[in-house]
């Protein structure tokens, strides 16, 4: 046997344990993650109890448990008797809560960012080369609407206006994903934007007035079928999102030389 055989260390294999999860807690999931989309937003009342639990395949108690998990956090109000129903509360938080809330979860949103710079990217470039034209169309028609939507948000707040451009925007990006023809990436963009969104989803009050500048320089690139540029785009775009929410969490008057943007404005 060669020496540099004979003395190269032995890796163990490494087994994980393995985490059940309840059935409740997997509607808990199933639940976050659409609320995290943007698929249910501040005001929206969600589908009733029975109706979940024959979309989820699943018996009425673990959705009723969900639900309770979710009246007790906050995040949505359970009314009874006439006109009451399941209403996504959307409370929004104070300054002090919305940057400590941030801060907590700095490192955790950078590599989360840096993550999505090598997916979406990656993403971006297959779907320039894959995309059909049916898809190219919804990707512009998307654009579009989100023009529309941050026109209207630049003359005044309207936090339903504010949830449809970040709906609209969150299937901009699951869209390329698709286009890509890769199921991995499709799946990798969707978790992704779901971890961001958890912690930075209903702190953002508005829009910076460039937030859908960038979208229309990705869709360019797709229709070109330049590969190159859609990634490029995509990776300056994800990245200028990331230093918004720095300048953010930067001391006030540091934040204010180098940036111009909003403390509170957003491109997604």
């Amino acid at each position: 046997m060669p020496p540099s055989a004979a003395s190269a260390p032995r890796i163990e294999p490494r087994i994980e344990p393995v985490q059940l999860m309840l059935t409740h807690e997997l509607v808990l999931e199933q639940l976050r993650t659409a609320l995290a989309l943007g698929r249910f937003r501040a005001g929206d009342t969600l589908p009733r109890e029975r109706d979940l639990a024959e979309m989820l395949q699943v018996s009425r108690p673990p959705v009723r448990e969900a639900l309770a998990v979710l009246a007790s956090e906050g995040v949505i109000e359970i009314r009874r008797g006439r006109g009451g129903g399941l209403f996504v509360t959307g409370r929004p938080a104070d300054e002090a809560s919305k940057v400590r809330l941030l801060r907590e979860n700095r490192e955790r949103l950078r590599e989360t960012f840096e993550y999505r710079i090598v997916i979406e990217s990656a993403a971006a470039r297959y779907a320039a080369q894959r995309r059909t034209r049916s898809e190219l169309a919804g990707l512009r028609g998307m654009v579009a609407e989100m023009q529309r939507l941050s026109d209207s948000l630049a003359s005044r707040h309207d936090a339903k206006l504010l949830g449809d451009f970040f709906a609209v925007d969150n299937d901009f990006h699951l869209g390329i994903a698709r286009a890509s023809r890769n199921d991995w990436l499709a799946k990798a963009t969707l978790a992704a934007r779901i971890e961001m969104f958890r912690p930075v989803g209903s702190i953002f009050e508005r829009l910076e007035p460039q937030a859908n500048h960038l979208h229309e320089q990705i869709v360019t690139a797709i229709a070109d079928q330049d590969g190159d540029g859609a990634a490029r785009w995509m990776s300056e775009h994800i990245g200028e999102t990331l230093a918004s929410i720095e300048s953010w969490l930067q001391p006030r008057g540091r934040a204010r030389r180098e940036s111009r943007s909003s403390s509170k404005g957003l491109q997604v």
